[in-house]
């Protein structure tokens, strides 16, 4: 059983030395303000962020928000800078199980990196809509009614859906309005 326990006990050491990546948790909208505090601490930041739209005054326009709401990513040694980071404004805390801050895999962060463009942001892309596929209308005028994917226009914007919900009726969406529902 003592085996056990120092194996463990081992590993953590290593862990404490070794330079990783991990979650940071912020304060409510805080992520910027955390990693800039973090990063004049010479300490590597990754905070991805998402392109979308948002309707303002009926007009569509591209904004960004944060691919983690109140989380981003830390390259650091805990042995050296875990107390740091943990005390930096705007930090609730770093990830951890009993006080040991949980490492986050390297592969995760690559694929992460890997997807952010030029630009610096993540284009999530929406699923494609099959034919058939019951979708529901978040927002619109008619938002909350169901129908089918009818077909994507080409301009990828718009959808036809038919309706079941308004006499069989179909009708062209503005793509980013229609959720699609879980297979």
């Amino acid at each position: 059983m003592s085996s056990c326990c120092s194996n463990a006990e081992v590993k953590s050491r290593g862990l404490w030395r070794d330079i990783s990546w991990f979650a940071v948790q912020t304060k409510p909208r805080r992520e910027s303000f955390a990693s800039q505090n973090i990063e004049k601490l010479g300490i590597p930041v990754l905070q991805p962020r998402i392109k979308f739209e948002r309707l303002i005054r009926g007009i569509a326009r591209s904004a960004s928000k944060p691919l983690f709401p109140g989380y981003f990513f830390s390259q650091f040694c805990p042995e050296v800078s875990f107390e740091s980071v943990k005390v930096t404004r705007g930090v609730l805390r770093v990830v951890n199980s009993g006080g040991m801050p949980i490492p986050v895999p390297e592969k995760v962060i690559r694929e992460i990196q890997d997807r952010i463009e030029e630009d610096g942001l993540i284009q999530i892309r929406p699923p494609v809509l099959t034919p058939g596929i019951r979708v529901t209308i978040q927002s619109g005028p008619f938002e909350g009614m169901m129908g089918r994917v009818e077909r994507e226009l080409d301009d990828h914007r718009r959808v036809a859906i038919f309706l079941e919900t308004l006499f069989n009726a179909r009708v062209l969406i503005e793509r980013r309005w229609i959720e699609a529902e879980a297979a």
